[in-house]
């Protein structure tokens, strides 16, 4: 009996580890671009976020706004230097960044530089979360299908 009932929790129990893994990617990026900020304000530089969607996925927060994430070149090159953080798709196993557009947040006041930024991840069960970047360089999250884990549900974009 404990055999059947455990078969029976275990795909819930994988469904929650799921979502677990899911939500810790995107509030790390959330967390990231409030780093963003204060790293911009703190280096009187812009700081930019690139991103590699894909099953290998990364993103970098640099100075530099053509940073490549996959970049494995020693600490002794100047674009590896620049690099303030990188992350990985193996610090949050079975999450999919599905896609991303950069992002970057000015030094003076820490808005937004540039158009709407937004990265949207997805777990293994197909849940999705998405991280947008404010007007005010401010993130927030949402949920493009349906609510998960008390997330609001994206709001409709403007035609």
């Amino acid at each position: 009996m404990v055999g059947l009932l455990l078969a029976a929790l275990l795909p819930t129990f994988n469904a929650m580890a799921a979502r677990g893994q899911l939500l810790a990617a995107a509030q790390q990026l959330q967390a990231d671009i409030g780093l963003a900020r204060e790293q911009a304000s703190r280096l009187a530089t812009p700081v930019h976020l690139s991103f590699q969607p894909g099953a290998q996925w990364c993103y970098a927060l640099s100075a530099e706004p053509s940073i490549d994430c996959r970049n494995t070149a020693t600490a002794s090159t100047t674009a590896t230097a620049a690099v303030i953080k990188r992350v990985v798709a193996a610090d949050f196993p079975g999450v999919l960044l599905m896609d991303a557009q950069a992002m970057a947040l000015d030094h003076r006041n820490g808005t937004r530089i540039g158009t709407a930024g937004q990265a949207r991840f997805a777990s293994r069960a197909g849940q999705q979360l998405q991280v947008q970047l404010g007007q005010l360089g401010r993130a927030s999250l949402c949920a493009p299908k349906e609510s998960i884990t008390g997330t609001p549900i994206c709001a409709a974009a403007s035609p």
